[in-house]
């Protein structure tokens, strides 16, 4: 047993330093997010869930945007987006709603669950423009309101998400997110939005 104390001790000394540099590599590693830039394309999927405070047809439509966000620190970012419609949703089979254009403005926080893992959540404020429209044939007087108003009513409404993403290739990463994109405080309408994307830090 005392022949071998010597040895003990030279495998706890050469095992010390590994130790020791082990979480400050994986702190380093975090650190070096923070003062990057990153930027993406993402696709989205609508879902309305009201379209007035009387009327809860549902329906979903889709858009695409660009991704532009930086981190200002270890755990939280600022981002911007800007995209528009790719397809129109049918609420109803009465009335067509579609994005034109929008702009999102997001502060958030992330926070690594594995090496390669992280979540985050985000709020800020969306500016959009929309456009709904009867189906031809439709007969419903309500909805037919509604197309003859501007749509929404209001054009800046707050959002917020909370996503996914994974680090795929070095500084490439897969994103999933789910969240409410506006409500329109004059019509009473609710969508939220579901996402995939992809984006790039450098």
């Amino acid at each position: 047993m005392i022949m071998n104390f010597p040895l003990r001790m030279s495998l706890v000394l050469a095992l010390l330093p590994a130790t020791l540099l082990a979480p400050q590599s994986a702190s380093a590693q975090e650190e070096m997010r923070e003062g990057k830039t990153y930027i993406g394309l993402m696709g989205t999927r609508l879902n309305y869930r009201s379209v007035d405070e009387e009327l809860l047809g549902q329906g979903w439509s889709s858009m695409g945007a660009l991704v532009l966000g930086t981190h200002v620190s270890e755990h939280f970012h600022a981002e911007l987006r800007g995209g528009s419609g790719l397809a129109a949703g049918t609420i109803d089979d009465q009335l067509e709603v579609n994005i034109e254009y929008f702009v999102s403005w997001y502060f958030g926080g992330h926070y690594p669950i594995s090496s390669y893992a992280n979540i985050y959540g985000q709020f800020g404020l969306t500016h959009l423009q929309g456009e709904a429209e009867l189906v031809p044939g439709a007969q419903g007087q309500a909805y037919a309101e509604i197309a003859r108003k501007e749509y929404p009513g209001s054009s800046f409404s707050t959002s917020w998400l909370a996503g996914l993403d994974f680090e795929v290739v070095d500084d490439g990463f897969v994103f999933l997110e789910a969240g409410k994109f506006f409500e329109d405080t004059g019509s009473n309408s609710n969508v939220f939005q579901y996402s995939f994307g992809l984006k790039y830090e450098f």
